[in-house]
């Protein structure tokens, strides 16, 4: 697979996209992702062999993921360092970009598997054969809802940050602003495509496209729940590791919620300090049940929406993990 060269600043939609002359000066930029940054890590080097990088739409177990690849890497062991120390979002619209790509040269300067973290579509940042991505799905609904308690936590601060940066790239940016009750904010991220902060849709069926490359593994929330030692196991296999030689119960230990959360300030993006208490990122994690948050209706116009923009098949895969034949989804 060749190495594209990204020359926009964030994300567009769909329908952006197709064209093939879009401009710097896009018309509808993201508030919380630059794809820009990518082009500066190429400009260091690239990927490497063994590189890995853990993508997903917001809040959908990108933490989690990145915490059990720390611990396969890690054989157990517990480091000094907090996760995004280690782990950078390197594509965060407001993030310092210099400082997450002077660690991630240091990295590979000393020969230690690097793990990028990104929220973008697949076709919003380098695809390379040395490198190994990690896809993770989430129900949607649970998404939703989750998204909405991480971004209404963030502090007045970043927020004032994120909205002055949207503001220089975008000619008719009005400021973001996070509605206090999660259904009215679930309307109108599912009516916007993302509410300017990530297109569920369209990251998921990109990276859904890749599927079946060698070098792309599609995870899932649910999976991780129903058996984390087997999603260990399996992790692990991709990333050319032999789940025997792990110390799986601390693996399994270290990755558990309750372990996560109480080390919220270590666990966290950014160390939890773009938010007014890092705990609240780790809110209810998998004790979250959209039934008892939205209404009938809201699920069921989620539902369709994810089947007509996705298809049956990757959208059965969205809500369960699971995967089904053509013939039964019905679908291409």
């Amino acid at each position: 697979m060749e190495t594209p060269i990204i020359r926009r600043p964030r994300p567009l939609s769909r329908q952006r996209r197709a064209d093939h002359l879009y401009t710097l000066n896009c018309e509808e930029p993201d508030y919380l992702s630059n794809s820009m940054v990518w082009e500066d890590f190429l400009a260091q080097g690239g990927f490497v062999e063994g590189d890995i990088v853990v993508a997903d739409p917001f809040k959908a177990g990108t933490t989690w993921t990145q915490r059990i690849i720390q611990q396969i890497l890690h054989n157990g062991e517990e480091k000094g360092e907090g996760l995004s120390d280690t782990s950078p979002w390197l594509d965060s619209s407001w993030g310092d970009h210099a400082k997450m790509l002077t660690v991630l040269k240091e990295q590979r300067e000393a020969g230690i598997r690097r793990v990028i973290k990104s929220h973008l579509p697949a076709d919003a940042l380098p695809i390379a054969a040395e490198a190994r991505y990690v896809f993770v799905g989430r129900n949607g609904k649970d998404l939703g809802i989750s998204f909405h308690n991480y971004l209404k936590n963030f502090s007045d601060e970043t927020m004032s940050t994120i909205n002055r940066i949207h503001a220089s790239w975008c000619p008719e940016h009005v400021d973001l602003v996070i509605p206090a009750n999660v259904q009215d904010f679930f309307d109108v991220w599912l009516d916007t495509d993302g509410y300017g902060c990530c297109d569920l849709f369209d990251v998921v069926s990109s990276w859904w496209r890749l599927r079946d490359e060698p070098n792309v593994l599609l995870v899932h929330y649910q999976q991780l729940k129903d058996d984390l030692r087997r999603e260990i196991a399996r992790l692990a296999r991709f990333l050319g590791i032999d789940p025997a030689s792990l110390r799986m119960d601390a693996i399994v230990e270290h990755c558990s919620f309750e372990y996560m959360r109480a080390r919220a300030e270590k666990m966290a993006p950014f160390g939890g300090g773009h938010m007014s208490d890092a705990k609240a990122f780790f809110h209810k994690g998998p004790q979250r049940d959209y039934r008892a948050e939205l209404s009938p209706a809201q699920i069921d116009r989620f539902d369709r929406a994810a089947v007509a923009k996705l298809g049956a098949r990757c959208a059965h895969w969205l809500e369960t993990g699971e995967t089904v034949s053509d013939q039964r989804a019905g679908d291409r």
